[in-house]
């Protein structure tokens, strides 16, 4: 069995593979971007790839904010109960392929305008 403060000092260290290996499941910091992967707050759901599309209510709670992930989730937190960057937790499997192919589209167009620069 796992000390609960052997976690914590695993997480403030950054060890988040050594906890996933040992089936412990645990957030990062809260996130600060507008865009990455997330898990909403109070959720038991895995991580998703989630983008802030609006931060403009203010209520009791803070600062609310939207977020949309790329496999359609979508998630509400505050200032009280924020989005948490990944951590240890499983990412979405659709919003990883979703990720994966951007990327790899975003990295040809750009290899390809090289190609027509240094031809030119």
């Amino acid at each position: 069995m796992i000390d609960m403060q052997e976690v914590i000092d695993m997480q403030r260290a950054g060890r988040f593979e050594e906890l996933a290996a040992r089936g412990i499941q645990i957030t990062d910091v809260k996130l600060e971007q507008v865009e990455g992967w997330a898990k909403p707050c109070f959720t038991k759901s895995k991580a998703h790839y989630f983008v802030q599309t609006s931060a403009d209510a203010i209520g009791p709670g803070g600062r609310y904010r939207t977020w949309k992930s790329l496999c359609g989730t979508e998630a509400i937190t505050s200032d009280r109960a924020p989005m948490f960057a990944i951590g240890s937790y499983d990412r979405c499997k659709a919003c990883l392929k979703k990720r994966n192919a951007t990327r790899s589209r975003d990295a040809s167009a750009s290899l390809h305008a090289q190609n027509l620069k240094s031809q030119d």
